[in-house]
This record gives C-alpha cells, sequence and structure tokens, in this order.
C-alpha cells in the first residue's frame, strides 16, 4: 500500500519543530495560590503540616527546653481542657451556632462542684456529677433562649456569660481550695505519665469525632447548618437538635471544669476567663464555617493543638501573656481569611 500524501495546506498547518514551550506566567503564578486553596480546602492537612513544622522548629532551637518529658506531656495536658470544648462547640458551629458562655459555665460547674464536695461534705463523685448537671442545665438555658425565644445565639450567650459568671461569684466568693483529697484524685491520677485530664479528653474527641462524621443523627446538624430551612422543610426538627447541640456544649463545659478543679484541688471563681476566644479560633481554624455546615472535631483539636504549641513556643521565648493574646487574635483572623478566600473561589 502506498504511503498516502500530505497536501500542502497540511503542511502550512502543522507547526513547525522546536522546542516545547514553557509554563506561562499565568500559570506559574497560580500555583501559590492553588496550594493556598488546597490548605484551605483541606485544614486538617494544613494544621497537621504546622504542628510537624512548629514541632520540628521548637526541637531544633531549643533541644533542653522543648522535647522534654516535662513540657509535652504539659503542653498536652494544658490542650486537653480546649479539646473538650471544641468538641461541642465544633458541633454548634456545623450546624450555625455556637456559644459564648462557655467559660462561665465551666466556672460555674467547677464552683459548684467544689462547694458541694469542699463545704458541704458530699462525696467527690456527687461533686462530679452535680458539677456535669450545672453545666447541662446552663446549655439547656442558653438552647430555650435560642430556640423558644428566637434570640440570636450572640446575644443570648452574651448574656448568659455575664450572668453565669455572676452566679458563680455569688455562689463561691472568692472559690473553694482545697476541695478534698478524693476529690483532687479525679484529676490528678495519671497514666502513662499523663493525667487523668488528657485521657477523658482523648475518649470525649474519639466520640464526638465519630458521632459527628459516622452517626445518622449528628449528621444531621451538617443540614441545618448548611441551609436551616430546606433542613426544616424536609423534614428535620432543626429546633431540637440545636436545643440538643447547646445541651451537649454545656455539659462538655461542666465536664472541663469539674477536671480543671479536680486537678487543681480548687475551685477558682475566675476559671474560664476569655477561653470562649481561644476555642473559636481553634473552632474556625480547624475548618468550621461561620456560615455551618463545615467543620471535623479532628480539625479542631488540631487548632487547639496548634494554639497550646504557639503559646508554648511564646513562653519558652519569654514572650509576655499581653502578646500572647494578641496571637491567638491573629490566628483567628488567618482561620476567618482562609474561610472567606474558600468562599470566594467557591462563588
Amino acid at each position: 500500500m502506498k504511503p498516502r500524501p500530505v497536501s500542502n495546506l497540511a503542511l502550512k498547518e502543522t507547526p513547525a519543530a522546536g522546542p516545547a514551550p514553557g509554563p506561562s506566567p499565568v500559570r506559574a503564578g497560580a500555583l501559590p495560590r492553588r496550594v493556598l486553596l488546597r490548605l484551605a480546602d483541606s485544614r486538617p492537612l494544613m494544621l497537621f503540616v504546622l504542628v510537624v513544622v512548629l514541632v520540628a522548629a521548637m526541637s531544633a532551637a531549643y533541644p533542653n527546653n522543648f522535647p522534654t518529658r516535662f513540657n509535652i506531656p504539659a503542653v498536652l495536658l494544658n490542650a486537653a481542657q480546649n479539646a473538650i470544648l471544641v468538641t461541642g462547640m465544633m458541633l454548634l458551629m456545623v450546624a450555625g451556632g455556637f456559644d459564648l458562655s462557655i467559660g462561665s459555665t465551666l466556672a460555674l460547674s467547677g464552683v459548684w462542684a467544689g462547694v458541694v464536695v469542699g463545704r458541704w461534705g458530699w462525696p467527690a463523685e456527687a461533686g462530679l456529677l452535680v458539677g456535669l448537671a450545672v453545666g447541662a442545665a446552663a446549655g439547656l438555658v442558653n438552647g430555650l433562649i435560642v430556640t423558644r425565644l428566637g434570640i440570636n445565639a450572640l446575644i443570648a450567650t452574651l448574656a448568659t456569660l455575664t450572668i453565669y459568671r455572676g452566679l458563680t461569684y455569688l455562689t463561691a466568693g472568692t472559690g473553694v481550695t482545697p476541695i478534698g483529697d478524693a476529690f483532687k484524685a479525679y484529676g490528678q491520677s495519671t497514666f502513662l505519665g499523663l493525667q487523668m485530664p488528657f485521657w477523658v479528653m482523648l475518649a470525649v474527641v474519639a466520640l464526638g469525632a465519630w458521632a459527628l462524621a459516622e452517626t445518622r443523627f449528628f449528621r444531621q446538624y451538617y443540614f441545618i447548618g448548611g441551609n436551616a430551612r430546606a433542613a426544616k422543610l424536609s423534614g428535620i426538627r432543626v429546633e431540637r437538635l440545636t436545643l440538643i447541640g447547646f445541651v451537649i456544649m454545656g455539659l462538655l463545659a461542666g465536664l472541663a471544669g469539674v477536671l480543671g478543679a479536680s486537678r487543681l484541688n480548687s475551685a477558682v471563681v475566675s476559671a474560664g476567663i476569655n477561653v470562649e476566644l481561644s476555642v473559636i479560633t481553634a473552632t474556625v481554624l480547624g475548618g468550621a464555617s461561620l456560615k455551618g455546615g463545615e467543620g471535623t472535631v479532628i480539625g479542631g483539636v488540631l487548632g487547639v493543638l496548634f494554639i497550646a504549641l504557639v503559646q508554648n513556643a511564646m513562653i519558652i521565648n519569654g514572650i509576655g501573656i499581653f502578646w500572647q493574646n494578641i496571637i491567638v487574635g491573629l490566628v483567628l483572623l488567618l482561620g476567618v481569611s482562609l474561610d472567606r478566600f474558600k468562599q470566594a473561589h467557591r462563588g
């Protein structure tokens, strides 16, 4: 068979052989944007990378201070309280809400546990149950205000923040110190070199991550946060689930308050001040959208761990507490900026 002749037109349209064109400036310039978008879309991945980099940098710069058997357990123990709180906050923010009163709820619960054990002489187990009940009741009040009275969560929990803090001072005055040896055992007992609040946090986080990701009941919160009206029309009981979310948040705040009082063997009335800022920062940094419908518990916990490591690094470097608050605020702005960047790209 003879080869098919090539026409002059085909020869004219065939480009001349030469070196392959290099990447266009637009494509090269788009690479940082694609990387940033990838990190914004996978916030847990971003936080994991940041945590690894920070740990490696601090271990290399301060080998005698940072990677020690005293410092690392201290960082994990300090992160335990906020990790418990971020589990409940992530549930609320997935549903499009939040709770600003968690610090006051934490203090009120710890104080009541201290009062019934340290002043009234009740058993330590009763103090634990009372603290949890007070936290759940505080969350219930928040949920009823939001769902039954229709008051915005920002205004409602901002009001109860001051109310619960006032009740804390009325309940215990300057606090309860000490509470009792039987009570402190729940917070000071150790396992594998780590105190009990860390292990309780691990159980709470594992249960919360599994429930929000795998169970049909809690996955409804994503639909509520995505579009509450559509969720209601599809048969989801939005008000009921929102109320349950606030009760769970209050219960976890109560748990954190009781564990804190037990670890210190002291019910401090100033406990939990400004903790809501750190928790909301970690939740947003971990992938929660301010519009709702997004986020994971693991992402929020990684946000807590990252902030705890940043604070620990600043302490090792001798940076004052006021600068630490500034850094936490800047991290919150970073998390919100990433969320806005992601929303703008999707739009």
